[in-house]
């Protein structure tokens, strides 16, 4: 009988989940390593938004479309009822020529996108009455908890003979004649065959017996929890102050900023309070919106914005995929990258986002 290849993965958040789960469906002895609580730090601190909407680069876009493709497809395999939506999103952070020329950007790249005006919001979200003169509608994305979808992919792979195991702390890898053989760990080394590091902002710390570094421009934002409150809107809302859904259960995750950096010295709970003010001046409800969770999340960001996914160079079974957009890239990142490790199989939607762009 063929030995099985022996993959650890470091980081248990949704992308190191999806290595894992892909890992073990090619037939791989797959180990999920988590320093502290399983579903990953930067997951557990995501809006969680899954779309294709953003994206500085063609390969990028095409790469973010598949994903959410993907994602979709993954609903049939897992059930992810009770942490993922395909809700939609209604975009309005920019208005009058921008929100136009976004509009046009995603036309052109033939994703599915429609302008609304003021009436046609209300008539899609009655609740709303800070209402925009006019909001870009995507009705093919949406949201997910992005802890909540790694939990459930590791249980799955639990189911099916996988190992996770949180509380271990990694130190660094063993390398002989440039192959990786083992990692070390708080509690000991553990032999492999090959590595997957999925650490997110952790990353650029790097690893003991791994020269290569990460060149990183983390980002820290503020993600609000409240309590379950009664259905009062339907889709992901992007508005030019503040970004809220409604997940399955009620509660609203809202968020101040998405793409850049927490202020210095701003007192999260102060933004917090803030925050979901935001929202009840555009909301008419006389629900009260109260915070249950107050998180400041720091997002992976390589320095160049784009993911970075593959073996790297001169580390002969040493894998990473580190990227913002984790949570809408995951499911298929990991299938992806389980299929190179695996099966030697290099897909060209990766093929702009090599580790090998940083080297020298």
């Amino acid at each position: 009988m063929r030995k099985k290849t022996k993959i650890i993965v470091i980081g248990s958040g949704i992308v190191g989940a999806s290595i894992a789960r892909s890992c073990l469906n090619l037939g791989a002895d797959v180990l999920v390593l988590e320093r502290d609580k399983l579903g990953g730090s930067a997951s557990s601190k995501s809006f969680g938004w899954i779309n294709a909407s953003f994206a500085e680069s063609t390969d990028y876009f095409r790469l973010r479309n598949e994903a959410v493709d993907k994602f979709r497809n993954l609903m049939e395999e897992i059930n992810l009822k009770d942490c993922v939506q395909w809700q939609g999103t209604l975009w309005w952070e920019d208005s009058g020529q921008e929100l136009k020329r976004q509009f046009n950007s995603l036309v052109e790249k033939g994703y599915v996108a429609k302008i609304l005006n003021k009436n046609e919001i209300k008539s899609i979200e009655p609740n709303l009455i800070d209402i925009p003169k006019e909001a870009i509608f995507t009705s093919l994305e949406g949201a997910a908890e992005a802890d909540r979808v790694a939990l459930e992919m590791l249980k799955q792979l639990a189911i099916k003979g996988g190992k996770v195991l949180s509380g271990c702390n990694v130190l660094g890898l063993t390398v002989k004649k440039s192959r990786v053989s083992a990692v070390q760990t708080n509690i000991g080394e553990m032999q492999c065959d090959m590595v997957a590091i999925a650490t997110g902002a952790a990353t650029q710390k790097g690893l003991e017996g791994l020269e290569w570094r990460l060149p990183m421009q983390n980002k820290n934002g503020l993600i609000v929890q409240t309590a379950p409150l009664p259905q009062l809107i339907n889709h992901v809302l992007m508005t030019n102050d503040v970004h809220f859904k409604q997940n399955a259960d009620g509660s609203f995750t809202a968020g101040e900023i998405y793409s850049g950096d927490l202020k210095k010295g701003v007192a999260p709970l102060d933004l917090a309070y803030d925050v979901l003010s935001r929202i009840s001046k555009k909301l008419n409800s006389s629900e009260n919106l109260t915070p249950t969770n107050i998180k400041i999340g720091t997002r992976p960001v390589p320095i160049d914005g784009f993911p970075v996914v593959g073996e790297i160079e001169g580390y002969k079974g040493a894998f990473i995929a580190v990227m913002h957009s984790g949570v809408t890239l995951a499911p298929l990142v990991g299938e992806l990258l389980a299929s190179e490790m695996l099966q030697a199989t290099k897909s060209s939607l990766l093929n702009s986002f090599r580790p090998i762009r940083f080297l020298g």
